[in-house]
């Protein structure tokens, strides 16, 4: 089965809803490409609704890691934050709604480690500060992504 067509992410800086980019953005992947039938609006609703506990919040930069097969992409790593109770969140609202998720289909279930990661020459640094109050939806279309959706992470909770 190849790649899901969506996933949910957060990006360093907001994004207009019907953006489109070939090259990825700076961002966070809180859950990786998943598949489900439902509209992505419709979807967003339902994980405003999963969220509604989390409130926006701020992360601090740490240091540079290493990702993917060779350890050949950096990275930056989060200091903790709110964004494992985020992915918690998403990934129970995709599990209920039997969702398929591409990093559930393997045998090796890696820890959610969030990170920001570098794209080609633009990385943040150590110390800087990204500020998460909404995520999206982003849906692989041929060779370009879009951004499908919009949540926003409620402000008035605590």
């Amino acid at each position: 089965m190849k790649p899901g067509d969506r996933l949910v992410c957060a990006f360093v800086e907001p994004q207009p809803v019907g953006s489109k980019f070939k090259t990825w953005l700076l961002h966070v992947t809180i859950v990786p490409w998943f598949r489900l039938s439902d509209e992505p609006a419709r979807v967003a609703q339902g994980l405003e609704k999963a969220l509604a506990s989390v409130s926006p919040f701020e992360a601090r930069i740490s240091e540079e890691a290493r990702f993917g097969s060779k350890r050949s992409r950096p990275a930056h790593l989060l200091e903790p934050c709110k964004f494992p109770e985020v992915e918690q969140g998403v990934r129970g609202y995709l599990h209920k709604k039997r969702a398929w998720l591409v990093d559930e289909t393997t045998k090796v279930r890696r820890p959610f480690r969030p990170h920001v990661t570098f794209q080609g020459d633009t990385h943040l640094h150590e110390g800087d500060k990204i500020y998460c109050d909404r995520l999206y939806i982003v849906q692989q279309k041929g060779d370009y992504k879009e951004v499908m959706a919009e949540i926003r992470l409620d402000a008035t909770e605590t």
